[in-house]
């Protein structure tokens, strides 16, 4: 007559258990509920305040104070660094279909022609160029603007 091991059955009844819910709550990965993937979006604290200084073509720079907030509301200003003038630009934003990234639309677009996309991260954002691409290169760290507020 054959002997039933009943330590190994419950043993593998609770792993067998355990697998299922690790599967059914998305086992780690990247869902919430199974209902959405964690992006920027929907995980960050992304509203506030943040600035830096940008490369400008000519002089020190473009200091940026970008402020984004949680109604999707932003105010831009731009300062040339060393020199006379700066622009402020209000508006409303828009997430990419990602949640990674927003555009700024202001009613007359922004100042200058700058690019109005920015890369969204844990308390910084990426200006990116006119086509919404990452700068690269030698310059690209001098394209982040950090959360200040």
């Amino acid at each position: 007559m054959r002997r039933i091991d009943f330590a190994g059955l419950a043993l593998a009844a609770v792993l067998l258990a355990f697998g299922i819910g690790a599967c059914a709550s998305g086992g780690g990965a990247a869902f919430d509920g199974g209902l959405f993937y964690h992006n920027s979006r929907n995980s960050l604290d992304w509203w506030g305040v943040y600035e830096g200084t940008v490369p400008a073509a000519s002089g020190a720079g473009i200091d940026v104070r970008l402020t984004l907030n949680r109604d999707y509301t932003f105010v831009l200003r731009y300062d040339y660094a060393g020199r006379d003038g700066s622009a402020t630009v209000s508006g409303t934003f828009r997430w990419d279909d990602a949640g990674r990234a927003v555009t700024l639309e202001g009613p007359d677009g922004l100042p200058f022609g700058y690019p109005p996309f920015y890369q969204v991260g844990e308390g910084f954002l990426r200006q990116l160029d006119l086509e919404g691409n990452p700068v690269t290169g030698a310059l690209e760290e001098h394209y982040i603007l950090r959360m200040v507020q």
